[in-house]
């Protein structure tokens, strides 16, 4: 009956501790600029060999660029479905996936999966181009504009996906 009573004061206590230990204080998340432009300048990006890559590289061509990290279930979940529809699509978008990993943790996730689309090593963190869960999918028309952001997980080999790249061949 004591040790009973101990237990409900121990865990009273525990819950009025923790419901007055204050405000959660994580990452602050900045504000997007409207300008997208602004957003797509402070994209800084190397390829797995350490070589810088832009987007500028792609201007003219149509881009996925699919923010992603080998730790995130749903980013790996739809990698297969990005795969399907690069293949589809190889001609007409460039599809790029960059993650802020180092280098050689992307290399060893694509020795263990074989996609034929481009991977990148993202030079700054998530928040610094305002990407705040992932996956995230920037869909960039070629003249660069931004026609449509997708967070989170998606099949994009579905219908409605496909439709969505379709249209961004055409813009």
């Amino acid at each position: 009956m004591l040790l009973e009573k101990t237990f409900r004061l121990v865990l009273i206590l525990g819950l009025f501790a923790a419901s007055c230990s204050g405000p959660n204080r994580g990452p602050v998340v900045p504000a997007k600029p409207d300008n997208f432009s602004e957003r797509l300048a402070k994209i800084k990006m190397t390829d797995l060999e350490g070589k810088p890559v832009s987007l500028s590289d792609f201007a003219g061509k149509p881009v996925f660029l699919n923010f992603w990290a080998t730790w995130c279930g749903p980013c790996v979940s739809e990698m297969g479905s990005i795969e399907k529809v690069s293949q589809q699509f190889k001609d007409q978008i460039v599809f790029l996936a960059v993650s802020n990993e180092s280098p050689a943790l992307i290399k060893s996730y694509l020795k263990k999966n074989k996609f034929s689309f481009n991977f990148a090593h993202l030079d700054v963190t998530y928040l610094d181009v305002y990407v705040v869960s992932l996956p995230t999918t920037m869909l960039i028309d070629g003249k660069g504009q931004l026609v449509e952001e997708e967070v989170g997980f998606r099949n994009w080999a579905s219908p409605g996906s496909i439709e969505k790249l379709q249209m961004l061949t055409k813009k």
